[in-house]
């Protein structure tokens, strides 16, 4: 994995980090919605977060982030995901 594609996992690393301290109702709000932001890395580089949420079913939610760096990136982008239960408990 180049420099840009470990920056790229550790924005949407950082981005599910921060949705899995909100709890279920939250995730839920989002489902059907997407967060779209450009963050400039710390090589200077401008990358486009996507969050998105997705019902994954049994009341389970999907929260996805695609990371690109512009390019051949945006037809391709590093994806990452985590999988709340109704419960609040992650799918390992």
């Amino acid at each position: 994995m180049g420099p840009r594609n470990e920056l790229a996992a550790r924005l949407a690393e950082e981005r599910l980090a921060e949705w899995q301290r909100v709890d279920y109702g939250a995730w839920r709000a989002m489902l059907d919605d997407k967060d779209v932001n450009t963050v400039i890395g710390a090589d200077g580089t401008r990358y486009n977060v996507v969050s998105y949420a997705l019902d994954d079913g049994d009341g389970r939610i999907r929260m996805s982030v695609a990371v690109d760096h512009g390019t051949w990136s945006a037809f391709v982008p590093l994806v990452r995901d985590e999988i709340m239960n109704p419960d609040g408990t992650f799918v390992e």
